[in-house]
């Protein structure tokens, strides 16, 4: 193998290595996402904080997705909680608890 050969296996290694991290990284999620059921439920994320809404009440807190499940950790009335539920995402859909959640 001639030296070009080898630099542009060890560049397509790196980018190939650097891509299977960010995909194992858990990303962030960017935007509203509201669910379409009878009961109108909403996240918003900014960051690694998040807004929760339903039935009229808002939940402010923070999240981060390890692998297929999402945890929430936020304060209600005073009391802080921490949620754990599967998530998955793909495209604009964002499943959490097995409910489905569209981008807006």
């Amino acid at each position: 193998m001639n030296r070009a050969s080898v630099r542009a296996i060890c560049l397509i290694m790196a980018v190939l290595t650097a891509a299977a991290f960010a995909g194992c990284s858990g990303g962030k999620l960017n935007g509203t996402y509201k669910s379409s059921g009878l009961i109108a439920q909403t996240f918003t994320f900014s960051g690694d904080n998040v807004t929760m809404s339903a039935f009229g009440v808002n939940a402010n807190g923070t999240y981060k997705i390890k692998g297929d499940t999402i945890y929430i950790t936020y304060t209600l009335l005073g009391q802080e909680y921490t949620w754990s539920q599967p998530f998955s995402k793909s495209g604009k859909m964002i499943v959490i608890g097995g409910t489905v959640f569209e981008k807006q």
